[in-house]
């Protein structure tokens, strides 16, 4: 079982689902939107059971409306995680509209423009109160305030984007191993992290690195539609590529097995 848990939609309705550009990223979102009925045609034609729609900042800002209506619409194959801003005075009261009107499935704790990430503490309760995982983008000068924080919080569901975006030039860094000591932690191998761990040898070998530091608490992440520099199936592949030298029980986990954990919806 194949479940991509990093996945963005964009709408073809542009009146319906107004974009709201973050202008830190190209412009992926015109130039490779992919809706979610192309999502589910792609899935399918790549044998990807399942899908977590991952709020695109990016694209979207914090408007998840898109993003949530589109794993209400196939909740067989989709489930879907919010965005909060975690700067703003509501953030609260956000995170607990994403989970209770929206009935998204997790929150998006996005820090990669001096965002914090220790604060706001009320917001790390309320999501704790919510029992949902959060999943939390930033980048490596930030993976040391992360493990920090996570010392001081319950033991909250928590996966990290693309392996905080590590550097694996000098093989793997000890920011990223910090926090496998947390069990609560998981890892998303998405294609961007095969990549930058491809550009210093073999990804495989990384991956099987990496699982045995976090007792195979990874999980694979595509990153389509921002990741179009190959078709989706092509995505796919690198995906099960990068399994390819993990034990058997961590190869299922990282493929299906940790996502089902984490988003157990899935697995119906």
């Amino acid at each position: 079982m194949l479940v991509d848990t990093h996945v963005h939609v964009v709408s073809a309705d542009e009146a319906q689902f107004p974009l709201q550009p973050r202008n830190f990223t190209d412009e992926w979102y015109r130039e490779a939107p992919c809706t979610i009925e192309r999502l589910i045609e792609l899935m399918d034609n790549a044998e990807v059971a399942a899908a977590v729609l991952v709020q695109a900042v990016s694209a979207y800002s914090y408007d998840n409306w898109y993003c949530a209506h589109s794993a209400r619409r196939f909740p067989e194959r989709c489930t879907s995680v919010g965005a909060v801003d975690v700067t703003a005075r509501d953030a609260v009261d956000q995170a607990n509209g994403i989970v209770h009107d929206q009935r998204m499935r997790g929150i998006r704790w996005f820090a990669v423009r001096g965002e914090g990430v220790r604060e706001p503490r009320a917001l790390w309760e309320a999501i704790a109160s919510l029992d949902v995982p959060t999943v939390v983008t930033v980048l490596p000068d930030r993976l040391a305030e992360l493990a920090d924080t996570i010392r001081a919080l319950p033991a909250i569901p928590l996966a990290l984007d693309h392996c905080g975006f590590a550097d694996f030039s000098q093989g793997l860094p000890d920011a990223l191993l910090a926090l496998a000591p947390f069990p609560n932690v998981y890892l998303k191998v998405s294609s961007i992290t095969l990549d930058l761990m491809a550009a210093y040898g073999d990804a495989a070998e990384a991956v099987g690195e990496l699982a045995a530091h976090f007792d195979g608490r990874l999980m694979w992440g595509s990153d389509f539609s921002q990741t179009h520099d190959r078709p989706y199936d092509e995505l796919a592949e690198w995906g099960r590529k990068g399994a390819a030298k993990l034990p058997d029980e961590q190869h299922a986990d990282y493929l299906g097995g940790n996502a089902v954990r984490m988003w157990p919806e899935l697995g119906r």
